[in-house]
This record gives structure tokens, sequence and C-alpha cells, in this order.
């Protein structure tokens, strides 16, 4: 008979400083301050966006598996920052639309396989407003994480973010998650 361990929950203090990082991320992608986010991440980041998967009810049958959105590393995030930075680069984002990020449902585990890292589990909800649309866009997403402890703060190693949707309503995908 083997016994598993349960991942150890963060204790207090530090779930509370995880909880601030996650707002000011959040802040700096409302602000559209991309090179101050990139510098949250890890060099060997790795950051997936995805959707859902699907099942029929009663078979293991997947729908609207395939290929993530994104699949980046540091070196495809710091081009893909600098474009969004840059509203002289890209007309998609010309005007640039106004952004308000929301993190809910942080839940913080220790890693199990590498030290001073923290497993994150939470939600992100982005409100997004463009000047060409009348109607604002909301997106939904599930985060799985991996932070590692940095000094006195933290670096995203991993990013894997399911979008809540199988289609998606926005003319682009001109943001991060």
């Amino acid at each position: 008979m083997t016994t598993e361990t349960a991942p150890r929950v963060v204790e207090d203090a530090l779930y509370r400083r995880l909880c601030d990082f996650y707002y000011d991320e959040a802040d700096l992608l409302s602000q559209r301050q991309y090179v101050k986010w990139f510098a949250l991440l890890a060099e060997d980041i790795h950051y997936r966006v995805g959707f859902p998967e699907f099942y029929e009810h009663g078979t293991r049958r997947q729908i609207g598996i395939g290929n993530p959105y994104f699949d980046d590393n540091h070196v495809s995030l710091k081009v893909r920052t600098n474009l969004l930075g840059n509203p002289t680069t890209t007309t998609a984002e010309n005007p640039p639309s106004i952004y308000n990020y929301f993190v809910t449902n942080i839940r913080a585990r220790w890693a199990t396989d590498e030290a001073d890292a923290i497993d994150i589990d939470s939600r992100l909800l982005i409100y997004r407003v463009r000047a060409s649309e009348p109607v604002p866009f909301i997106l939904g997403a599930r985060r799985k994480d991996r932070l590692r402890i940095a000094g006195d703060g933290f670096r995203i190693a991993r990013r894997d973010a399911a979008i809540d949707q199988s289609i998606i309503q926005s003319p682009n995908l001109s943001f991060l998650l």
C-alpha cells in the first residue's frame, strides 16, 4: 500500500505576497506595461494559451482539441511584448484597447518536483473595450502557473491558460493572459 502526500499549502504570509504579485501583474497588463510585465518572467518560461477540453457526455471523445493559440518561450514573448507595446507596429491595437484584468480564486501549493517553486491555480477575467466596437469583450480563463521564488519576489516559470470559450468573439488576440 502506498500513500501519496498531498502538496503542501503555502503559509498565510506567503499567500498574501502571492496575491499581491498577481494583483500587481493584473495592473501591469491592464495598463499595457508590457516591458515591466516581461521582467516578471523566468528565462525558461513556457507560456501556453489554449481552449478548454470538451467531452461528449458518456464518452471519452474529445471535442475542440487542437493546437494552442500561443505556445511561447522567453524569446517569442519578448517579440510579442515589443509588438504589443509599440502601437506603430500593429494596426490591430490602434487606437489601443482599454483593458481591465481581474484575478481571483488563487490557490497556492508548494511544488513537489522543484525546490522554491509554487504551483498556482487561478481564474482570470479580462474586460476589454475597443474604440471600434460598441460592445465590450469579456474573456474568462483558467490559469495554472509555476512561480519560482527569486530574491524577494517571484518569477513566472510556466503559464498554462485555458480560455473559457470554444469560439472567441474578439477580432484579435492582442493581449496577454
